[in-house]
């Protein structure tokens, strides 16, 4: 007894010491400021209400306490970051402590997503998903591969919309995505002329992921323990609707991969694909079991949701903010005229010399960021930021609508004006924020510039895009509006899309001859098991 009293006595000076003294620089730091919470739930009531966008709730948040704010939901700490730098220096910089994924219930673990590379944690599986996705889409070089592939998708796209004049806009650059990414992703064709089950399969899957995923619209995101209720219980809808969300997303993780299993097995292996590729190069690195399988299905399967959805939305508000901005259409098609002429459409060799087309696909996706409070990066490490604390297992949210708003960097922000990335302006990039941060950036984002810039390009080069007008022939004032959801679509908004002449007109028909409609595969989907 006489030699433990001693030991126990200097093991506790030395704990007593390290806290007062090595370990107060982060946790004697306050939170970032916030509202006060009630006992036990914390700040439950300063979560988002229903039907308001989380972008404008969390922005009036940052009016009353600062560009780096928290609340505490259940002991869960969720920092709000509206100051980019500090969404940089943790994400980018520190992106070793910033890098993982929040416990999501509802989302993640009881429909699924937690497999797919948004809800991964960063680990070593993560790591083998994005090498494929890399190795295969990564690089300019790797994506000129489907140059081909994407002129006659965007060609196919232009003749639908020549044929409708603005009607089902939307529908038919859903349309072009899912045929892009099913191609580059599966090898798979699809239909060209009414709806493909694939493709409205994804559109399914990423509207309930938005639903899903929304920070605290789920009660057993706050209440775990709640999902051990019994389905049939009242209150328990939830547990219906993961359920039925969970096998929308095993069909897209399973029927198209099953696809591709099956057209190998036939031998038929002449269209390239993400996974015939990275299979194959699975194999000759004799490396293919069932963690490369998984890595590859599930990789594929959130480059397929991903690009088939987000993609959608920047095209959808290039429309729109081609009829609410005359002037930067006009301005676009002059240069259009002049560098490329009028006797052929624009190529990717253009772009280059189409410095106020490039601007444009800059400003599309300043002006509409698809994930106005990005994806929340997990917390894995105790740190401190600006004399606040950063608890481990924090939530950090960053506030990339109001990065892409911010007046002090971007003049006139609401205006959509592509010269404020060329001189005298020389405002910032904003892609580099709106396609994620460090460890966890979009890995298809070199393919989607590369589509959005050949769809902006040449549906001007042979396009006016103007306002409808209504009854008595007035233009009817379009409105630019986010929806809620993780991922923001814009508001239902009509426009009238027509050729600019007969010779633009010619151009968009000789796509077609020249790219002639391929035949389905959707049936070559019967029989395919999940």
């Amino acid at each position: 007894m006489a030699v433990i009293i001693p030991v126990v006595s200097g093991l506790l000076v030395i704990y007593t010491l390290k806290k007062l003294f090595f370990d107060r620089s982060t946790t004697k730091l306050p939170l970032p400021p916030g509202p006060p919470g009630l006992p036990l739930v914390g700040n439950i009531s300063d979560l988002p209400p229903p039907g308001k966008p989380e972008y404008q709730h969390w922005l009036e948040h940052s009016d009353r306490y600062g560009p780096i704010s928290s609340i505490t939901v259940l002991g869960q700490t969720i920092i709000l970051i509206h100051d980019k730098h500090m969404a940089l220096e943790l994400m980018e910089k520190r992106a070793s402590m910033h890098s993982g994924r929040p416990k999501m219930k509802f989302a993640f673990d009881m429909i699924g997503w937690i497999n797919g590379m948004a809800g991964l944690q960063y680990n070593q599986t993560l790591k083998l998903y994005r090498k494929y996705a890399y190795q295969q889409l990564g690089s300019k070089a790797a994506v000129s591969r489907y140059h081909p592939l994407l002129e006659a998708v965007v060609g196919r796209c232009l003749w639908r919309m020549k044929r409708d004049r603005g009607t089902n806009l939307t529908q038919h650059l859903k349309t072009e995505a899912g045929e892009l990414i099913l191609k580059v992703v599966y090898g798979y064709r699809i239909e060209q002329h009414r709806n493909d089950p694939l493709v409205d399969l994804v559109d399914e899957a990423m509207e309930q992921f938005g639903d899903a995923a929304t920070t605290g619209k789920w009660l057993v995101d706050l209440f775990p323990f709640l999902v051990y209720v019994p389905e049939w219980m009242p209150g328990a809808e939830f547990k219906r609707t993961a359920r039925i969300w969970r096998k929308t997303l095993l069909d897209c993780v399973n029927i198209p991969y099953n696809y591709v299993k099956k057209q190998r097995l036939r031998g038929d292996e002449s269209r390239a694909s993400f996974v015939s590729q990275s299979i194959e190069q699975a194999q000759n690195e004799k490396a293919f079991g069932p963690a490369e399988e998984h890595a590859i299905k599930w990789a594929a399967v959130s480059l397929y949701a991903g690009g088939a959805d987000t993609s959608v939305s920047s095209m959808d508000s290039f429309f729109l903010a081609m009829s609410m901005f005359p002037d930067v259409q006009h301005k676009a098609q002059e240069e259009i005229d002049r560098v490329v002429g009028t006797a052929r459409l624009p190529s990717f060799s253009d772009r280059e010399h189409l410095p106020y087309v490039n601007a444009i696909v800059e400003e599309a996706q300043r002006w509409h960021p698809i994930a106005p409070m990005g994806l929340p990066h997990g917390t894995d490490k105790e740190d401190s930021i600006n004399g606040y604390r950063i608890p481990k297992g924090s939530l950090l949210l960053p506030a990339v609508w109001w990065f892409t708003r911010d007046p002090t960097v971007y003049h006139d922000p609401e205006s959509f004006k592509p010269e404020r990335y060329l001189e005298p302006y020389n405002e910032p990039s904003a892609t580099n924020v709106t396609f994620g941060f460090g460890r966890r950036i979009c890995p298809g984002r070199v393919l989607v510039d590369t589509s959005l810039y050949l769809t902006f390009a040449q549906a001007l080069a042979v396009f006016d895009i103007r306002k409808p007008l209504d009854d008595i022939g007035k233009e009817i004032e379009p409105v630019h509006k986010l929806q809620g959801g993780v991922i923001a679509r814009p508001a239902p908004f009509k426009v009238v899309i027509s050729p600019r002449s007969k010779k633009h007109e010619a151009l968009v028909d000789g796509i077609v001859k020249k790219y002639p409609w391929e035949e389905s595969d959707a049936q070559n989907l019967e029989g395919i098991t999940v």
